[in-house]
């Protein structure tokens, strides 16, 4: 079955679907054999890990979507994709849609900001009218509808730090009359903004959670209970990766190699998660003989 309708198939499933978000094959590979059947990615995560720098437009669509073609290849489990603003205009996000469709992603995400864009729960954002982003919307389509596709369609609105609630629930409501088959609340403020957008839609309302962010920290099954139908961990792998390395790294500096060892996993635990064994076995069916 096509990863974007196993992908719908979650959506339209009673509870809540959670979607942990990897940044390169690796976490997305550890993600899948954790047990989830559906993972993100995040571009505060992937421009984090391929340029050492923050979420604020500055790395490309061709090193986004070179980096989500290997994440979607390193799993079976469908791929929904942030597709930050579309990278530009209506045009841009078409042409974005169809390269993602191309690459087997299982759903993308765009979001109402003006590019270059930063991260929703950063300061200093900027969002384009809700018309124009109802035409990027409509531009998804029409490309999703050229390429004989299923893939998911979401769209975000940073609204509601820019422009208060009343005005995020009248985007929210005009990217679901668009075509979108679920909208993104960027950092909604209590769980009776929350419950208010569930109502005032029928697709599913997604948002996420970032600790130390610019959402309270809601408890998973209180979203469940309110009607939240898909919920985004975009830093799950990023931030305990990090502490580990340094962590790590500091055992090292004071000369504490057991306690380096204690802290991550060793070579042969290492070699099963990467499928050490499948190429061995390659290799003693094509391979140079030894």
């Amino acid at each position: 079955m096509q990863k974007s309708k196993v992908f719908r198939q979650l959506l339209e499933k009673p509870g809540l679907v959670l979607r942990p978000c990897g940044y390169d094959a690796l976490s997305a590979l550890l993600i899948e054999k954790a047990g989830f059947k559906l993972m993100g990615t995040s571009g505060y995560a992937i421009s984090a890990s391929t340029i050492g720098q923050p979420d604020l437009g500055l790395i490309s669509f061709g090193e986004l979507l070179e980096r989500g073609r290997n994440i979607v290849n390193a799993v079976s489990i469908p791929v929904d994709i942030d597709a930050d603003t579309g990278y530009g205009n209506a045009l841009n996000a078409y042409w974005t849609i169809k390269n993602y469709i191309w690459i087997d992603a299982a759903g993308i995400r765009i979001e109402d900001q003006t590019w270059p864009k930063r991260c929703g729960h950063m300061s200093g954002k900027r969002i384009i009218s809700k018309d124009e982003m109802v035409l990027k919307i409509a531009a998804l389509i029409r490309a999703r509808e050229e390429e004989g596709s299923d893939l998911v369609i979401g769209a975000r609105t940073d609204a509601r730090a820019l422009e208060g609630f009343d005005k995020t629930i009248e985007r929210v409501v005009a990217y679901a009359n668009a075509g979108a088959d679920y909208v993104y609340v960027e950092c909604p403020q209590s769980l009776e903004e929350v419950k208010h957008l569930v109502n005032k839609i029928e697709i599913p309302l997604a948002f996420n959670l970032i600790p130390g962010g610019k959402t309270p920290n809601f408890s998973i099954s209180e979203l469940e209970s309110i009607g939240v139908k898909y919920l985004s961990i975009p830093m799950i792998c990023l931030y305990p990766a990090v502490k580990a390395m340094q962590d790590a790294l500091q055992a090292l500096k004071n000369d504490d190699l057991e306690k380096v060892g204690e802290i991550g996993i060793n070579w042969s635990e290492f070699n099963e998660l990467i499928g050490v064994k499948k190429w061995r076995q390659l290799e003693s069916e094509f391979g140079q003989k030894e």
